[in-house]
């Protein structure tokens, strides 16, 4: 924003009557009390660093999965024979496309016995 020019007239008449006022009341005018300064800013928070969570723990199994992506049916990781058996079998009994493909499902939870 823009500010209004000053009067240079003013100010110049200003700073001729202050050079003509005796030292003294120019130093008593200038020994005004001094500002106190501001209090120091607090010191900025220390965030302590999050526990980064553990990914879940993930099991690999084999899908059958039909066109339209829909699971009809999921063997463990070493049954992929039993796997291929099944696409076999669908495509027999129903026309239309069947694949496998792995799908990692997370393992549940151990169960927390309590020690006694």
């Amino acid at each position: 924003m823009a500010r209004r020019t000053l009067n240079r007239h003013e100010l110049r008449k200003q700073a001729d009557a202050a050079e003509q006022m005796p030292e003294s009341a120019a130093v008593a005018e200038s020994d005004s009390p001094p500002k106190k300064s501001r209090a120091k800013a607090a010191a900025p928070k220390v965030k302590k660093p999050r526990k980064k969570k553990e990914p879940p723990r993930l099991c690999a199994r084999w899908g059958v999965f039909d066109n339209s992506m829909k699971q009809v049916a999921s063997f463990a990781y070493n049954q992929r024979g039993d796997a291929d058996q099944k696409v076999v079998d669908l495509s027999v009994k129903k026309p239309g496309g069947y694949f496998i493909q792995l799908v990692k499902e997370p393992m549940p939870e151990p169960a927390v016995t309590p020690a006694e």
